[in-house]
């Protein structure tokens, strides 16, 4: 078997006879030392804007360039994008040195470390953080399932994959996990030749409109890992290619990296199985609408035609499952709080008179005034939040872990490590908005007790525009 060096030396002239561009400055280097896998470094200085390399649109593993579609064509329609490419990589990798990705298989991943793949003992370190429920694993089994194994079983002669039995099928199960884990962690968006996506402001495209995106695994550019703060590099979609290119000069000896936006540390663990702490400055921690019903109950926030209340509120776009509270430096209530909870905790607050009127012009109570009582209410949803944790944050921090000092052999302590990295940046935030809230609450009851007839907070800064 060939060792690690000698596939990416593989791979990469694969590329190069494919047509691919590849700058002399840099080379794809085995990172695993650092828990980083492979990566791109330069070996030469790089000057802001210089070409790194550039992959010819046919080099991308897809299902627009898979000659699977021709043989099955009827089968595709019915696929979203996500089990398109799981079904064409697993018809890829079956034809073996017949694909015409063969060496790109050769150096993707064969196990992961993400979420998918903990044991119950490992998942149950991140306690009530919200993205166990993002996991999905019994979903995605239900979904390849009753999506995937009867394409295999109708066009098993296309696919050239065995499934007689319950053990193939086994197999064939945790194959199609770890493809969707590799397209989790490497595949990107794929934009169109005329690339029109409507972005915001800061350049991002919303979640639905991502995953409406074909999937695609894009050789070399998917082997630079990612950081925030030192992110030097950037993909560009070209008509006949995808561009890798500097951002800002880079020394000799030096990583290059991409940037995976802003995604808290949680995701990061969920998506890539890794944690960083220059992503902690995005975590987030999630209030569920269940707790935010239970504190309201108990608030004694009236009950009086509530369910037609909710039923105008879901038909606003109030109701969500989970309210995000994002982190902040300083942390800040209109920028950090999910507007929606506001307006809901504000919304119920109102007399039945009060929300009636309000209805019927169709409105919703302004996000960026807080009344006291509603200031207060959503503290107590903070409060309830902390409680669903097992430990406290102290406990935690007085244990705190450091993961260049876990032992790179035991990865069941590394899983510990991060999981419990994740629930102090999650305790944090909600430390935070404990103690933002209770500022604005001293700060309102000191303006009311100066003006009587005042109970909500006057304009607040702006929340800015989130991906």
């Amino acid at each position: 078997m060939m060792d690690v060096d000698s596939l990416s030396q593989s791979f990469m002239a694969w590329l190069s006879n494919s047509g691919a561009e590849i700058s002399e400055k840099i080379q794809l280097t085995d990172l695993r030392e650092k828990r980083a896998g492979r990566g791109v470094v330069a070996i030469k200085d790089i000057e802001e804007d210089e070409l790194l390399f550039r992959i010819p649109r046919s080099l991308i593993l897809s299902v627009e360039n898979s000659d699977l579609p021709s043989k099955i064509p009827t089968v595709f329609a019915d696929l979203d994008p996500w089990l398109s490419l799981i079904l064409v990589m697993l018809y890829e990798y079956e034809k073996g040195k017949d694909s015409k990705w063969d060496a790109y298989f050769d150096i993707l991943p064969k196990e992961f470390n993400t979420l998918m793949f903990w044991g119950q003992d490992e998942l149950a370190e991140l306690q009530a953080s919200a993205v166990l429920e993002k996991i999905g694993k019994e979903e995605a089994d239900y979904t390849f399932q009753e999506k995937l194994l009867p394409i295999i079983a109708e066009y098993g002669d296309v696919l050239d994959i065995d499934h007689t039995d319950e053990a193939d099928v086994q197999v064939l199960l945790k194959r199609m996990h770890t493809l969707a884990s590799t397209i989790m962690a490497y595949a990107f968006d794929i934009e169109p030749v005329d690339g029109k996506k409507d972005v915001d402001e800061e350049g991002y495209v919303s979640e639905d409109e991502d995953e409406a995106l074909p999937k695609g695994m894009v050789p070399l550019a998917d082997m630079l890992n990612a950081d925030a703060d030192r992110n030097n590099a950037r993909l560009f979609y070209e008509v006949d290619s995808l561009t890798m290119k500097a951002l800002k000069p880079i020394k000799a000896g030096e990583e290059i990296f991409n940037d995976y936006g802003p995604l808290p540390r949680s995701d990061l663990l969920r998506r890539y199985g890794y944690i960083t702490d220059n992503y902690a400055q995005y975590d987030v921690v999630e209030i569920s609408f269940d707790t935010a019903a239970v504190v309201m109950e108990k608030s004694g926030v009236s009950s009086s035609g509530l369910h037609s209340k909710i039923d105008y509120l879901e038909s606003q776009g109030v109701i969500e499952d989970g309210y995000i509270i994002s982190n902040g430096s300083p942390f800040d209530i209109q920028e950090s709080i999910a507007p929606e909870l506001i307006v809901l905790v504000e919304a119920l607050l109102l007399t039945d008179g009060e929300f009636d009127r309000m209805a019927k012009r169709e409105k919703l109570p302004n996000p960026e005034k807080i009344s006291t009582k509603g200031a207060r209410i959503i503290r107590e949803m903070v409060v309830a939040r902390m409680k669903e944790y097992a430990t406290t944050l102290d406990q935690d921090i007085a244990n705190s872990p450091t993961l260049d000092m876990v032992d790179s052999e035991n990865i069941r302590q590394h899983r510990y490590a991060m999981a419990k990295l994740v629930r102090i940046g999650e305790k944090k935030v909600l430390k935070a908005a404990f103690e933002a809230l209770a500022r604005l609450i001293e700060k309102l009851g000191t303006k009311n007790k100066a003006s009587p007839a005042g109970d909500a907070a006057g304009p607040a800064k702006k929340r800015q525009r989130t991906q």
